[in-house]
């Protein structure tokens, strides 16, 4: 399960080039060390570009090659490792478990806007996993998460609102585009923790006065980000008010978070652990 896990892992491109980086450190510092061994013993550095062509040929690209492959592989792994795990008690209940559950959901259940780019994609999942992580360390009761993800519901409804409001009668659409891929974001994030709560408890999630449906509200957050990424004139928030019992001070403060978490370049695990800990009202 442990290596099906961090060789699944590579299916992300992020995660494939930090694998790729730490092979040239292998075979560079394997060079480097060979040239020692030989100088110390009095071969000589004459052969630097035999043993170059050694490393290169016999190390660093069978291994680069392997780890290309796992642009497909990665996935199959991912998901033959989640299909193992679906249906078991015990499933989130180790990090590794919980992780592998998030980014298969994730993979199936959430779809990003256009707008979005692969950092924030990345940042979503990560986001989604580390919260699942966080859960399985707590004592039960209490479960985090709903409360995390009502915090999150109405971060995503005042933000929402507020940036239909701003974009009535606006031509400025590109202003906006950073804030609207930092909401698809954090719409993205809840919309895999919402997978990832129907799959523990086999039930549809709702929130607000009116029971609506979680995932409906998510996506209908999603398209609505489409709408304000790539029309002049977008149509204000479509959404009736949810009615959590949220205050504004928690979610200013969530949004500032979220915004820094996504502004700050990978890896970013301060970053994550400061919107953990918001979220999670630690």
């Amino acid at each position: 399960m442990q290596i099906s896990f961090w060789l699944s892992r590579l299916a992300d491109p992020g995660r494939r080039r930090a694998a790729v980086r730490g092979l040239v450190a292998l075979a560079a510092a394997g060079f480097g060390l060979t040239m020692l061994v030989l100088a110390a013993s009095g071969r000589g550095t004459d052969r630097w570009f035999f043993v170059l062509v050694v490393w290169l040929a016999l190390v660093f690209v069978p291994l680069w090659l392997v780890t290309a492959a796992f642009e497909t592989l990665g996935a199959l792994l991912r998901g033959r490792a989640a299909a193992r795990l679906a249906g078991r008690p015990d499933r989130y209940q180790t990090p590794a478990g919980a992780t592998l559950m998030v980014e298969e959901l994730f993979a199936r259940h959430v779809v990003m806007p256009r707008i979005s780019t692969p950092a924030e994609i990345a940042k979503a999942r990560e986001a989604a996993a580390a919260l699942a992580v966080r859960a399985t360390r707590r004592p039960p009761p209490p479960d985090p998460l709903p409360a995390a993800l009502t915090a999150c519901l109405a971060c995503i409804e005042s933000w929402g609102r507020e940036l239909g409001d701003q974009a009535v009668g606006s031509v400025e659409i590109q202003a906006r585009w950073g804030s609207v891929r930092a909401l698809a974001a954090l719409a993205g994030m809840c919309r895999a923790v919402v997978a990832v709560m129907e799959d523990r408890t086999g039930r549809p999630l709702t929130a607000g006065e009116d029971g609506r449906s979680c995932t409906a509200f998510l996506e209908d957050a999603l398209d609505y980000c489409d709408d304000l990424a790539l029309e002049v004139a977008a149509p204000p928030w479509p959404e009736a008010a949810l009615g959590l019992r949220v205050g504004p001070g928690v979610t200013a403060g969530l949004r500032d978070a979220w915004l820094a978490y996504v502004a700050t370049p990978p890896p970013a695990p301060t970053a994550l652990e400061a919107f953990l800990a918001v979220a999670l009202a630690e």
